[in-house]
């Protein structure tokens, strides 16, 4: 097995030869064998790096999650009445509005029940008025009225029900929404309370996202809210945050927030695979690091800067990252250069060269093929 520092050494010295090769190209017309110029290069060349200069921005953290979308309104359409399934006006997938007639039922057992009531509503009618007639000659007592009055008004009440479900003969759309299943076909038999279609309402559609405790704290509602999905690539639609569950579940660590999409007649649909982006936070004008830049090996975050051709390591102090950027709350000040490429061969106080992205591409290529 090589020793450790003999790999690191050749590391070094493929990395430099590489950077002498491109900035070099062109400007040795000489017959230098390959051999010398590889010696020159390790006598000589410092370890070659890249660097990235820390920037001010503005730092806005997001919390992105996925969801599947639900109808906050939907419902299943039943018959009160039985009978047979006269008229089907919609089928599945057909937007209807409020009130609308979906289909028409047999009402001809309601009409005969609505009938019978009523016949039997006359009957008793006619008895209360007798019975008070006959209160006024004495010839009853006043507790015999009472209980005649008593059952004229329930056969009355009887009447009103039977004539109200004469009317739900009809099967109506109790909200606007489509029609998402249609269970019924013409001339079949249905049966009180049957299931006849389900409905929903495409225009108001909500997602339920569990968001991890940390993260409740920058949210609240009618916090806006990106929605995007799959099937729609470059869509963006607008939400917010309706609700935030009041309860950590204590196996996932998560509560409940419920998102609302705000815009009407958009292509989504129930059930479908969405996600979803909330902007927690927004800090103005933050000094930013590049995460690429970052050593996470020992206790504290630390970078590699570059003075006076020189690397010195340097702990630093975070706070939240986005887009592969970290915000920069101490430890370093705007406009220093840090590695970004190359520090985990880096030693404190190393003699280094600031190379471009072509020459740190080519050592790349060269490091990765290095065993």
């Amino acid at each position: 097995m090589r020793p450790k520092s003999s790999i690191t050494d050749m590391r070094k010295l493929l990395l430099s030869i590489a950077i002498a090769i491109v900035l070099g190209a062109g400007l040795s017309a000489c017959s230098q064998s390959a051999a010398e110029s590889a010696a020159s290069a390790e006598a000589d060349a410092a370890l070659a790096v890249e660097t990235v200069q820390i920037k001010r921005g503005d730092m806005v953290r997001v919390f992105s999650g996925t969801a599947t979308l639900a109808a906050e309104r939907a419902a299943n359409l039943v018959s009160e009445n039985g009978g047979e399934v006269l008229n089907i006006y919609v089928e599945e997938g057909d937007r209807v509005a409020a009130g609308q007639v979906l289909a028409r039922i047999d009402g001809e057992r309601a009409r005969l029940a609505l009938a019978q009531t009523t016949s039997i509503a006359k009957r008793l009618d006619h008895e209360a008025q007798r019975a008070s007639l006959l209160l006024d000659k004495h010839m009853i007592a006043a507790d015999a009225v009472e209980r005649a009055g008593f059952e004229r008004d329930a056969q009355r009440a009887a009447v009103a029900l039977a004539a109200l479900s004469l009317g739900k003969s009809e099967i109506r759309a109790p909200y606007a929404g489509v029609i998402t299943r249609r269970h019924i076909k013409s001339g079949q038999w249905l049966s009180p309370n049957g299931l006849a279609f389900e409905i929903a309402d495409f225009d108001d559609l909500v997602a339920d996202v569990p968001v991890p405790e940390k993260e409740l704290a920058g949210l609240r509602t009618g916090q806006p809210v990106a929605v995007t999905a799959d099937a729609f690539r470059g869509g963006e639609f607008l939400g917010q945050v309706e609700r935030i569950g009041a309860i950590v579940d204590a196996a996932s660590g998560t509560a409940n927030v419920r998102i609302s999409i705000d815009e009407a007649d958009t292509p989504l649909r129930p059930g479908q695979f969405v996600r979803i982006a909330i902007e927690r936070e927004r800090i103005a004008d933050a000094l930013l690091l590049p995460k690429s830049a970052l050593m996470m090996g020992g206790r504290q975050p630390e970078v590699f800067t570059v003075a006076q051709g020189k690397a010195h390591r340097q702990p630093v102090v975070l706070g939240g990252e986005q887009d592969g950027w970290v915000q920069l709350l101490g430890g370093l000040a705007e406009g220093a250069h840090v590695v970004q490429l190359g520090q985990s061969q880096l030693s404190d106080g190393d003699a280094v060269t600031i190379v471009n992205r072509a020459a740190t591409t080519i050592a790349r290529e060269i490091l990765r093929s290095t065993p």
